[in-house]
């Protein structure tokens, strides 16, 4: 990596029943992510932490943003959650995969839920 380049992070944490459901569509997609170990002393919300990261103009934007779309659109118990960096959340439920482009790269952090078990698991 050149030293002008920055890598960019996309913090993905998978709630309820997502988990196996979305890592599957990623790796259908190609999309590269790892499990991030998470060591605490105090309480904290259950869920899975999965990072997506690459260098910044290689960050596939887009192919997360089409699999969010696909992936939420599949089932009415699901839903994303996009805390940007300034505080706000925007549920990307209605959001075409265009816009989920645009606001990605702000994002703070992504939650991904399903509220029922994924049948194919």
């Amino acid at each position: 990596m050149e030293a002008n380049q920055s890598v960019s992070v996309l913090e993905l944490t998978l709630f309820k029943h997502s988990e196996s459901s979305f890592i599957r569509a990623l790796d259908e997609a190609g999309i590269a992510h790892s499990r991030a170990s998470m060591y605490v002393t105090g309480p904290q919300a259950s869920g899975f932490k999965e990072i997506i990261s690459a260098v910044s103009d290689a960050m596939p934007w887009n192919a997360i943003a089409k699999v969010m779309k696909a992936w939420i659109d599949a089932r009415a118990s699901r839903e994303v959650m996009i805390q940007t960096k300034d505080g706000e959340v925007i549920h990307a439920k209605g959001y075409s995969p265009e816009e989920l482009k645009k606001v990605l790269p702000l994002s703070q952090s992504v939650m991904i839920i399903d509220t029922k078990p994924d049948k194919g698991s």
